[in-house]
């Protein structure tokens, strides 16, 4: 520096009592100053490495050096961002969108606690660069149930682990199913208390028992979410989830009963989550414990009056019962509203067939209409759930357009032996015709003698009509049609059937008519037939059809579905039964 020069803003000679003060000010002038040029140096450098990337390298560094001097987990999990979680558990409405049962709902990830000064170097810093990090690569749930991403606090048993948590979820991800098992179970003995260890375990044996095809593993993937699911003193909001899987796989293995025993199990602690309550309350109406669905679903709507989940699916109750008034309000409710779950085509079939019951037929086909517009029918007259897409569809068929004319040739031969039986089985006085049980009469005596059902025979039926059973075993395409049925079907005069589809379009009706009297009338679609003794009519019973019985003694045909002729060989033997 030149002689007699001073330092800006250092007090010079001559300068006065003011600059003095300025100095005293300033802190002391020149060490001050220094001070700010290095913060300054400091700070330019620091957003020099942020922008090139190697701050974040040189943190993740600090961090694995941390973790591992606490938890020692591999390098490379230092890396992973954590996905969403799940929010604590809520009554809020849109905390309650209902995921597919395969898969786990995320929320905005919890800051670590400012007190976790157990992790040395690892503050709040990390969670808000994870957090950064999944906003710009959100991680994607994956089918089937992956574990719980959840951040943790401190002072839980999984905070200390959490990296090697997302280490065997990756696994899970990657589908190295059994080396994921591997991981969480050594987890869940290294800390037994470990709910998302425990979850881990379930859902790692679920993919294992699928990939094996074992209910034997199914069943220690259950075992597992129910561990974790009574596991005390951690999130709720895990354990509801683990709750969930265990009721959705037992009913998966025909056991909705057990699931809804497990699930009452620990109701002190859920009786307020709505999640909970719609899986207790489907499993209740899977079961056929309709009272006790109800039960749950009105605790719904006492928390959430617009659940649209609790209002459809109670309207739905509500028309099984044959309550159609108190159905229908029910029904508007959960199709206006904006839970997608209450908009299936199921909810406006009912809501159609609840107000064609109570004599509002036009109010009904509007219904119908604005379901077919919403894609759940193929038609408003072809109202059939489970279909499959691009088959031929039309109400009535010949004989020679489908390929089962010489099996309708040796009904019709053979229609007198036929006929013969099922007169023995109707002067059964105990073991012969049941009433119809779907509900489909407006009024009347309609019975039922089912010899076939869901491609399997029922073999005590055919004992009693042996010629007859014979004959349709030989009919692959009927005696295997797993959407189908084979039965007499006996109805009295008087009797009137509503208008109703049937469920799938999977199959063709076929009735060989064995006892006809006068006045007896079917219609499908707008064509309105009747039977004649010893001959078949075909129809596609996916279309709307009714019946009237106004003869004077009872009618008597032999219903065969068979396969519809434009599915494929593989469809045949992979579709579900119905």
């Amino acid at each position: 520096m030149a002689k007699g020069a001073s330092p800006k803003g250092a007090p010079s000679k001559g300068k006065g009592k003011g600059n003095a003060k300025s100095a005293a000010a300033g802190g002391g002038g020149f060490p001050w100053l220094l001070v700010l040029g290095l913060f300054g140096i400091v700070i330019g450098g620091a957003v020099y490495l942020h922008q090139t990337g190697q701050l974040d390298s040189y943190i993740s560094t600090l961090q694995a050096s941390n973790v591992q001097s606490k938890a020692s987990p591999s390098a490379e999990e230092t890396t992973a961002a954590e996905a969403p979680a799940p929010a604590e558990e809520t009554t809020a409405p849109e905390a309650n969108k209902q995921p597919s049962t395969s898969q786990t709902p995320a929320a905005e990830e919890p800051e670590t606690p400012s007190s976790a000064k157990a992790t040395g170097s690892q503050t709040t810093e990390e969670p808000k660069r994870e957090k950064k990090a999944a906003e710009e690569k959100p991680t994607k749930p994956k089918k089937p149930a992956r574990l719980l991403q959840q951040s943790v606090g401190a002072k839980e048993p999984d905070y200390v682990i959490r990296q090697e948590i997302r280490a065997a979820d990756r696994l899970l991800t990657k589908k190295k199913f059994h080396e994921s098992l591997t991981e969480f179970r050594r987890l869940t003995k290294q800390v037994p208390d470990c709910v998302r260890c425990k979850y881990g375990e379930g859902a790692a044996l679920e993919q294992v028992a699928e990939q094996e095809r074992s209910n034997e593993k199914l069943m220690e993937a259950i075992n597992a979410y129910k561990a974790a699911c009574r596991m005390p003193n951690v999130r709720k909001s895990i354990r509801v989830e683990a709750c969930i899987r265990q009721s959705d796989r037992l009913s998966f293995l025909g056991k909705p009963r057990v699931a809804i025993k497990e699930m009452e199990a620990v109701m002190a602690d859920f009786g307020k989550n709505i999640k909970f309550l719609e899986e207790i309350s489907q499993q209740c109406l899977i079961g056929g414990m309709n009272d006790k669905g109800k039960k749950y679903l009105s605790r719904i709507l006492e928390i959430e009056p617009e659940n649209g989940f609790a209002l459809g699916h109670l309207g739905f109750v509500y028309k099984m019962e044959l309550k159609y008034e108190e159905a229908v309000p029910l029904l508007y409710a959960g199709l206006r509203g904006d839970d997608e779950r209450s908009k299936h085509s199921r909810f406006y079939y009912h809501l159609g067939d609840a107000l064609m019951r109570i004599n509002r037929t036009d109010e009904s086909y509007e219904v119908y209409k604005d379901g077919a517009a919403r894609g759940s029918f193929n038609s408003m007259y072809q109202r059939s759930t489970y279909n499959e897409p691009h088959l031929k569809a039309k109400p009535w068929w010949t004989p020679e357009e489908t390929p089962y004319a010489k099996d309708i040739e040796r009904l019709n031969k053979n229609w007198k032996t036929i006929r013969d039986e099922g007169l023995a089985v109707l002067n059964l006085k105990k073991g012969g015709f049941d009433p119809e049980a779907e509900s489909l009469r407006q009024k009347g005596d309609w019975g039922q003698f089912t010899l076939f059902s869901q491609g399997r025979a029922n073999e005590e039926s055919c004992r009693k009509a042996p010629k007859t059973c014979k004959l349709v075993r030989s009919m692959k395409d009927a005696a295997g049609c797993k959407r189908g049925q084979i039965k007499f079907s006996v109805m009295q005069p008087g009797t009137v059937v509503w208008p109703h589809c049937g469920p799938t379009n999977c199959r063709l009706r076929f009735h060989l008519g064995l006892v006809v009297p006068d006045d007896v009338h079917i219609r499908c679609g707008n064509d309105t037939r009747t039977w004649t003794e010893g001959s078949t009519i075909v129809f596609d019973d996916s279309f709307e059809h009714e019946v009237w019985h106004h003869g004077k003694s009872f009618r008597m045909v032999l219903i065969i579905d068979f396969w519809h002729p434009d599915l494929s060989e593989r469809q045949k033997q992979t579709l579900s039964p119905i």
